[in-house]
């Protein structure tokens, strides 16, 4: 994996805990495994990456044009590094951890249709 779609995965996965307005301790802590797993390259802390990403993904999901803007572009890296299964691996493990909701599920299928159409 490398850095870039680290990075991005990190966003994209921030922004999906936004769509059910709430992080349970189930998700948290498969976060937690999802955040080691993928591993850190960089010569910045990965907590300036995280506060940064929670930022971004906070300030993108407040409109869904900024959205899909900012869906498209971290999916966009993701794919070019070859890490779509991977990403989505995490994504349904991180939200489906405490049960995943509809809004979760149109997410997940909007991102396999992005990675795997």
């Amino acid at each position: 994996m490398t850095q870039d779609s680290r990075e991005a995965l990190i966003e994209v996965l921030f922004l999906a805990l936004y769509l059910d307005d709430h992080l349970s301790l189930a998700e948290d802590g498969v976060l937690t495994n999802a955040l080691d797993s993928i591993g850190w390259e960089s010569p910045h802390p990965r907590e300036i990456c995280i506060l940064n990403a929670f930022s971004r993904a906070r300030e993108a999901h407040s409109c869904e044009l900024k959205t899909e803007e900012f869906l498209s572009a971290r999916a966009e890296v993701i794919k070019k590094a070859g890490e779509e299964a991977t990403a989505l691996t995490w994504l349904y493990k991180v939200l489906g951890a405490d049960g995943i909701s509809v809004t979760e599920e149109r997410y997940l299928k909007k991102l396999e249709k992005r990675w795997f159409a």
